[in-house]
């Protein structure tokens, strides 16, 4: 009996429409990826932004609170927070947990400047009998937030090491507080 349906045909895919298929999720997949992977970044640098910016604002809270002269020194890529030792009269490590030192990412460009140099009264470098300093004691802060509320005034640029335009700054204003410029023009 012929029914009239060959019996070599069957529902399904063929391999080369499979390959063609993931071939393109492939590919869709890719460009995903690379329009993501580049704004991680992006996030990634105004997260350290406003990291950095909260810290040190509770870092001036600390000194008025807890009435002590406390320092940020930069490297070039960390920066650690330093408490003034009235007793020894030097800075050494700040004890607070959230003050401890940070690491940034390898492809941020941090570089700052301040407005003008600060020193302690009585502040001297401590140096032993040969006249070397000692390096434990030479401690200096490269900012500096007084227990009376004043601040050295700073500005603090970040960028992506391959991007100019990316710049993101925290800086001091006319009144000592510590601001974000580019939250400030988005607000207005």
């Amino acid at each position: 009996m012929n029914t009239g349906i060959p019996k070599n045909v069957t529902n399904g895919f063929t391999l080369i429409e499979l390959l063609v298929v993931i071939v393109l999720i492939g590919l869709l997949a890719s460009i995903g990826l690379t329009t993501v992977g580049s704004g991680n970044q992006g996030r990634a640098l105004n997260n350290e932004v406003n990291r950095l910016h909260a810290v040190l604002r509770m870092a001036s809270e600390e000194a008025i609170y807890s009435n002590s002269e406390i320092g940020i020194r930069f490297e070039s890529d960390a920066y650690s927070f330093l408490v003034y030792d009235e007793e020894e009269s030097s800075w050494v490590d700040a004890p607070q947990r959230f003050l401890r030192s940070h690491t940034f990412p390898e492809w941020l460009v941090v570089e700052w400047r301040r407005e003008d140099e600060f020193r302690l009264p009585d502040q001297s470098s401590s140096s032993d009998s040969s006249g070397k300093i000692d390096e434990e004691d030479s401690k200096e802060p490269d900012l500096v937030m007084l227990s009376s509320g004043e601040i050295t005034p700073f500005v603090i640029g970040f960028s992506l090491d391959n991007d100019s335009d990316s710049l993101l700054e925290i800086k001091t204003d006319e009144q000592g507080d510590i601001i974000l410029p580019h939250v400030l023009e988005q607000n207005s």
